[in-house]
């Protein structure tokens, strides 16, 4: 939480200096932890100082039992224990800060090492995370989905005009995914700041300097490809010798990725197969990203409907293509992917990468690896599929 107190009695060149410190202290993390605490604010608003640990209890066990039961940003009553616990927390903090000292709100008479909740908050939390009815489980891509949208890909007479459309870039990302397990953020954009054309690496004293600003999606350089005798070929002669069956190997850089480490880099080889390829799909994204004349500091998951222009792709663009492939594959409307259809969204992708690894045979580890997730993850994405995917 920010510090609340006075900026006026401090120097001029002091209080520019904080505001400047501010705005790159408050990421998307403690923007949010902020915004609960001014629902907290509002939800409380008397005077609070002068309160004992005991009173402040009562008051934030009663501030839980509200936020459970929708008093909110978004006036919800089914929130996650997860969420609650945030907006408790942030509560928590509020008061900390405005009385001015530690407030003890674990259980004092718990035995065990690790500390836990009063049982007047703890319970509250345990209880929704008994009672809560979890949401549906994504479904990952199937095989069928990707043969609907190539065979539709193959059908039609513009050549150029549907290699470039939003349904071939959809194609290749998803498929290029189902070996790299990427999520959208990865080659897609969600919630663009406003003036922004895409997500980008904040401007932040932490970040290396020539990062700043850089997408945070893939951009033309991440994407390295390498011959039979591992030679680098540029990416203006990847296409021609890649029909000549010339690319044996592409090399990709994630330089961001939401995991412990960063610029990691994974290497993928030629298959050979007509869908999953994954050096055909990363050909195919970059020989777009050359036709389209993308710049080198823009990310390239994009594609276009006109000449001389081209769109980043978005989140609802991924979902509504790969929910339209579940149509072209399955024709009946009683087919458990019709169904079920609302379950296909971009993270689909990771869930299709997760699963393919564990039918061929990999362990935790392995998965955990190749897509370069935490291995406490992996299982949150391994599932029974109705069929073989």
């Amino acid at each position: 939480m920010v510090p609340t107190g006075r900026l006026s009695n401090l120097p001029s060149s002091f209080r520019a200096a904080y505001r400047d410190c501010v705005s790159d202290f408050l990421t998307a993390d403690h923007r949010t932890f902020d915004s609960r605490a001014k629902i907290f604010t509002s939800w409380c608003s008397d005077d609070l100082r002068g309160l004992d640990d005991q009173q402040c209890l009562m008051i934030l066990g009663t501030y839980t039992h509200d936020v459970k039961r929708g008093y909110n940003h978004e006036k919800r009553s089914d929130y996650a224990p997860d969420t609650i616990r945030g907006y408790l927390k942030a509560a928590h903090g509020y008061l900390q800060a405005l009385l001015a000292r530690d407030i003890y709100i674990m259980d004092p008479h718990h035995g065990g090492t690790k500390p836990r909740l009063h049982p007047f908050l703890g319970d509250q939390l345990a209880g929704r995370r008994r009672w809560r009815k979890p949401k549906p489980r994504y479904e990952p891509f199937t095989v069928d989905m990707f043969l609907a949208l190539d065979d539709f890909l193959s059908q039609g007479e513009d050549a150029l005009g549907s290699f470039l459309s939003h349904i071939h870039c959809v194609y290749d990302w998803t498929r290029l995914g189902v070996f790299t397990g990427s999520r959208l953020g990865e080659y897609g954009q969600s919630n663009v700041l406003a003036g922004q054309l895409f997500n980008t690496v904040p401007h932040d004293v932490d970040v290396p300097e020539d990062q700043r600003g850089q997408p945070l999606a893939f951009v033309a350089t991440d994407f390295t490809f390498f011959d039979h005798e591992y030679i680098e070929i540029p990416h203006t002669q990847v296409f021609a010798r890649h029909c000549k069956g010339e690319v044996l190997h592409v090399e990709i850089l994630w330089r961001y990725d939401k995991s412990a480490h960063n610029f990691v880099r994974r290497r993928y080889r030629l298959t050979g197969h007509s869908i999953f390829d994954p050096v055909d799909a990363a050909v195919s994204i970059i020989q777009r990203s050359i036709l389209l004349q993308v710049p080198s500091d823009h990310p390239i998951g994009v594609w276009s409907e006109k000449p001389g222009t081209y769109r980043f792709l978005k989140d609802k663009e991924v979902t509504k293509v790969m929910r339209w492939a579940v149509d072209l594959a399955y024709p009946d409307p009683k087919h458990y992917m019709r169904i079920h259809k609302d379950r296909i969204v971009p993270h689909s992708n990771r869930v299709t990468a997760a699963v393919c690894l564990q039918q061929g045979g990999a362990s935790n580890d392995e998965i955990a690896f190749k897509l370069r997730w935490h291995l406490t993850s992996v299982p949150t994405y391994l599932r029974d599929c109705f069929q073989a995917i």
